[in-house]
C-alpha cells in the first residue's frame, strides 16, 4: 500500500507545477552562465560538511547552528478529491468531483547565541478552501496559524557528521467553517456551529543528524516526541504524538559546473496542523532544486506530495503544492 502511495506521489511531483518547474530550471541555468570565483569552505556560510554543500529543506530541519532568515511561499491542489453528497444509514456516499485550494505562508528565524546553542521562531499560516460550490460545501474553509518556538543544542559534530537535540513549544490554532455540518444540523438538529476554532498548544524535544557521506551526497535525519492538546475536543486528556523525516540530497558542483542541489525528502507526522482529527497519519513527500552559487544564500523551489486521512473520510486527501523558499545566512 504505501509502495502504491509513494509511486503515485513521485509521480505527482513531476506532474504537478511543471510549468513553474520548467521556468525555475531555466532560470537556474541561465544563473549558471555567470561565472564565479573560487571559495575558501571557510568562507561558505550554508551547512557544510566533508566538502558536501547540505540542501537543507523545511521538512527535515538541520542540525546547524547557524544564524539565518527564511521565507516560503506556496500555493497548492488536491487530487482526486470525492465530494460526499449525502449519508445513507450512517455512510457517506461519493458522486461528485471538486477540488481544493492550498495557500502556504512560512517565516523562519535562527539565531546561534553560542557556537553550541541556537534559538529559533517560525510562523505558518496556510489556508484552504474548495474553488467550486460542491467542494466548498464538502469541505468548507480550514484556516491555519502555528507558532513554533525552540532551542537548538550542538550534541556532537565531526567531520562527516553532525548532531543536535531540539526544545520545543508549539502552538497552533485551526478555524474551520463547515457548511455541510451546519446544513446537516438543519435538517437533524442539533445544529452545530458553523464556525469552530480549535487551538492547541503542544511541547516536546527531538533530534536532528546530518551525515555527508561523500562532498555529492548527504543525508539529513529527524525526529520529534512530545505531548499536546488534542484537536479531539470529546478527550479529556492530553496526548502524546511524533514525527520522523528523512531526506537525501545531492550537491552536483562539486562534479560539474552547475551550481545546483537537488533533494528527496518523505515526513510521517502524527499531529500535523490540519484542524481536523485524521485516522491515521499525515505524510509527504519533497523534491527540491536549490541554487548553491552563493556562499551565504539559497534560493529553492520545492515540489511536494502529502495525503492523510480524515476520520470522517472514506477517502485520503491528496495534495500538491510548489513552494519557492529564500533562505539567507548571516
Amino acid at each position: 500500500m504505501f509502495t502504491n502511495k509513494y509511486s503515485m506521489g513521485v509521480k505527482a511531483l513531476f506532474s504537478a507545477g511543471r510549468p513553474l518547474g520548467i521556468i525555475a530550471v531555466l532560470v537556474l541555468v541561465a544563473l549558471t552562465l555567470t561565472p564565479s570565483a573560487g571559495r575558501a569552505e571557510e568562507d561558505l556560510k550554508i551547512p557544510h560538511l566533508n566538502g558536501h554543500q547540505f540542501t537543507t529543506n523545511t521538512l527535515t530541519g538541520d542540525p546547524f547552528i547557524k544564524t539565518y532568515i527564511r521565507n516560503t511561499l506556496g500555493i497548492g491542489q488536491s487530487i482526486d478529491l470525492f465530494v460526499p453528497i449525502l449519508e445513507i444509514d450512517g455512510g457517506k456516499v461519493y458522486g461528485l468531483k471538486g477540488n481544493l485550494l492550498k495557500a502556504i505562508l512560512e517565516f523562519e528565524y535562527q539565531q546561534a547565541v553560542k557556537d553550541w546553542v541556537a534559538f529559533r521562531v517560525q510562523v505558518r499560516v496556510t489556508g484552504r478552501l474548495g474553488t467550486g460550490a460542491q467542494s466548498l460545501l464538502a469541505s468548507g474553509v480550514t484556516a491555519n496559524t502555528g507558532f513554533e518556538f525552540g532551542w537548538l543544542f550542538k550534541l556532537a559534530e565531526g567531520e562527516k557528521t553532525a548532531l543536535s537535540g531540539t526544545l520545543n513549544l508549539w502552538n497552533n490554532s485551526a478555524t474551520v467553517v463547515d457548511f455541510l455540518g451546519f446544513v446537516d444540523g438543519v435538517v437533524n438538529p442539533p445544529i452545530p456551529p458553523l464556525v469552530k476554532t480549535v487551538p492547541t498548544t503542544r511541547g516536546g524535544g527531538g533530534l536532528r543528524y546530518a551525515w555527508a557521506a561523500s562532498d555529492l551526497v548527504g543525508f539529513i535525519f529527524k525526529g520529534d516526541m512530545g505531548m499536546g492538546e488534542s484537536i479531539d475536543r470529546r478527550k479529556n486528556s492530553d496526548e502524546w504524538f511524533f514525527n520522523f523525516a528523512a531526506a537525501t540530497d545531492f550537491d552536483l558542483k562539486t562534479k560539474t559546473a552547475v551550481p545546483l542541489g537537488l533533494a528527496l525528502g518523505y515526513k510521517f507526522d502524527t499531529f500535523p496542523e490540519v484542524g481536523e482529527e485524521l485516522a491515521d497519519a499525515k505524510h509527504d513527500l519533497v523534491f527540491r532544486i536549490s541554487y548553491t552559487g552563493t556562499t551565504d544564500f539559497l534560493l529553492s523551489l520545492d515540489f511536494t506530495y502529502g495525503w492523510f486521512q480524515l476520520k470522517d473520510e472514506a477517502e485520503a486527501t491528496k495534495f500538491t503544492s510548489t513552494l519557492l523558499n529564500l533562505r539567507y545566512y548571516f
